[in-house]
């Protein structure tokens, strides 16, 4: 048997591996991380933070390892961030469960965590702190997010092209999303790298810049047409597969003049259609070449089908077969062009077309700068994994159908956890002067679902009077309410959401109502930096830990609580001493006093990607534990066929 059997990982083993990895990137979390320098296979040192080239760059042998790797790299991917984050959090909390044990139970557990206090304690606890993104500021999110992969000063002016880029490329925040899509997946066709110029240097161009030269240029003024081919306009003298046989001279030479003469009329056709700019996917011959400077026609070969793709999908346009059955019918399908001319980046000849857009995305081309071709593709990898980290922005989380409604499902729930409602739980509502439809409308919702009106019912006090319709919603002596207003990023979601922002009682207050819809969290939902996200959650994952009853969900809220400070302490190591301390007894003690926390000025982060981040990680548990068994093959199996043949003989 060419294979090698073993047990499954044991769980001190599971955490070593984790350790491990949580070591080796843990130094370089955060703004004030340092730097690992990889050495590349040609030679080139290159330095970098960046947790998806530091995971890929170990050399992981254990399998164990190798999931956990894998799985925060496809984390990254999907959320464009927290891989370095992942490996931290994933190695705490099989730390956790190594440390406080755990029967066979524990993945059931793990799940049963999730669903009923996990999201508990984000909907009614973590929610409450949330607060809107700055309408249409992106630099708020970009500089920290980009902090963690690069220096002080590359990440400020590389934040603010990326936000330059995202206004420019989509104008009206209605079409943002659609935008950000489209960047997150085509920018390795909107931007070019020009190497040995600074990185403030760099520009953004309108259009689309094609990093080859003109293989036929004839200068044209004013708008023009251009037309995608993906085959060769040179016609062939005969169908594929038949063969074609020259006896003489002169059939040669009449081949030759017959395949001029049909090139000769395709670029006619595309002169009485206006076709001034010919984009083709493959390399066309020269009489195709020579006939289009003729009737002035410019050319650009050799086209990527990423870069024919973005065209397409930026004017509509899909490729013309130049040799149908109708040779003489209009041409319908060319994409307006509003410039065309050639673009010098260094010493690389490339083309700058401006492209009349069909979509809400306009075409804009970043020009990136930097001193070497590795700093290049660094900055250029980061840019791209923020646009990707900057549509979480536009994106829900949904609340589980087992909790909305706990009347529904008593037998289930009780069996894990029991939910008491105490006094200190309870909320004060006093009254402000506001709009009357806002209210109603609000309330209507929340009494419309059976389920929603237990919730207030056991959740608020509700005080009406006479021309007093906006409900501002105060825990005891906080300085928090929820302002439901409307989400400058959540209008291509066309959604009016609620938010819990920092309130003074001097300041007056657009409206109010407690949101117990069925999502967790908002779209446009963020938290300043700094380990906000993960003192809260710790904060009501004890909490909402207390009043369950089953052990092992026990064990497990408190593993995870615990094991979401990891993130902070490896944030504030750095920092002066203690630092991590100060800044949790202060969080802890504000919330235990239902006050807001302090406010820092170091950038804002996306809600929606932290929570994912802790579901990533928690699944990834429950994937480790479920392994029984380890199999790995030395050298392929014989097929089935091999074997029988050498038996026969």
């Amino acid at each position: 048997m060419a294979a090698m059997a073993a047990a499954g990982p044991e769980r001190p083993r599971l955490w070593q591996e984790a350790a491990a990895l949580a070591g080796a990137v843990r130094g370089a979390l955060g703004p004030r991380g340092g730097r690992a320098l990889l050495l590349r296979p040609t030679g080139e040192a290159l330095p970098t933070r960046d947790g998806r080239r530091l995971l890929e760059a170990l050399s992981v042998e254990p399998p164990a390892a190798r999931v956990m790797a894998a799985r925060a790299c496809s984390h990254r991917a999907a959320t464009g961030d927290g891989a370095k984050s992942f490996v931290v959090l994933l190695a705490a909390v099989l730390g956790g469960l190594r440390a406080a044990g755990g029967g066979a139970g524990l993945r059931r557990a793990l799940r049963d965590f999730e669903a009923h206090v996990l999201e508990r304690a984000a909907a009614r606890g973590l929610r409450r702190h949330l607060r809107p993104a700055p309408p249409g500021l992106l630099e708020p999110l970009l500089e920290p997010y980009l902090a963690g992969r690069l220096g002080p000063g590359e990440r400020r002016l590389l934040a603010r092209l990326c936000a330059e880029m995202c206004r420019r490329c989509g104008p009206a925040a209605a079409a943002r999303p659609q935008v950000l899509r489209l960047l997150g997946r085509r920018f390795a066709e909107l931007h070019a790298a020009v190497p040995g110029l600074p990185l403030a240097s760099s520009r953004i161009l309108p259009g689309v810049v094609l990093r080859r030269d003109f293989a036929a240029y004839c200068p044209t003024d004013g708008e023009l047409r251009a037309l995608l081919v993906t085959e060769p306009l040179r016609p062939a003298l005969t169908a594929p597969g038949v063969e074609f046989v020259v006896d003489t001279e002169g059939q040669y030479q009449a081949s030759l003049r017959w395949i001029a003469n049909r090139t000769e009329a395709v670029m006619k056709r595309l002169q009485s259609n206006n076709v001034k700019l010919l984009l083709s996917s493959v390399k066309q011959e020269e009489v195709v070449i020579y006939s289009a400077k003729l009737y002035g026609v410019s050319v650009v070969e050799c086209l990527s089908l990423e870069e024919m793709a973005l065209i397409s999908e930026i004017t509509g346009v899909s490729p013309y077969a130049p040799f149908s059955d109708n040779m003489d019918r209009e041409i319908a399908e060319t994409a307006v062009v509003t410039f065309c001319q050639p673009l010098l980046l260094a010493s690389k000849r490339c083309v700058h077309i401006g492209f009349t857009s069909v979509c809400a995305f306009q075409p804009h081309c970043l020009i990136l700068c930097g001193p070497v071709d590795g700093v290049n593709e660094q900055h250029a990898a980061a840019l791209q994994e923020a646009f990707t980290m900057l549509q979480q922005l536009f994106k829900t989380v949904d609340q589980r159908g087992e909790w909305k409604a706990e009347g529904e499902s008593q037998s289930e729930t009780l069996d894990v956890c029991t939910w008491h409602s105490s006094a200190t739980q309870k909320q004060l509502v006093i009254e402000n002067t506001c709009n009357s439809n806002q209210v109603s409308e609000c309330q209507l919702k929340a009494l419309s679902d059976e389920t929603e009106r237990k919730i207030l019912e056991s959740d608020l006090l509700v005080h009406n009077q006479k021309n007093h319709s906006t409900l501002v919603s105060v825990a005891h002596n906080t300085d928090t309410v929820t302002v439901c207003e409307g989400l400058d990023v959540s209008k291509g979601l066309e959604k009016t959401c609620c938010h819990a922002v920092p309130f003074k009682q001097e300041e007056s207050c657009a409206g109010i109502a407690q949101d117990y819809s069925s999502c967790l969290i908002e779209a446009g939902s963020v938290l300043p930096v700094g380990g906000y996200f993960e003192i809260l959650l710790h904060y009501y994952i004890q909490d909402y830990a207390k009043q369950c009853q089953q052990a092992e969900v026990i064990i497990v809220s408190n593993t995870v609580a615990d094991a979401l400070l990891s993130i902070p302490q490896a944030l504030y190591q750095t920092a002066e001493r203690d630092g991590f301390t100060k800044f949790y007894l202060e969080a802890i003690n504000l919330l235990r006093k239902n006050q807001p926390l302090p406010v820092n000025d170091e950038g804002l982060e996306s809600v929606y990607c932290k929570y994912q981040l802790v579901i990533s990680v928690l699944h990834c548990v429950t994937e480790l534990l479920s392994i029984d068994l380890v199999i790995g093959i030395r050298r392929p199996l014989q097929k089935n066929e091999d074997r029988d043949s050498e038996d026969d003989s």
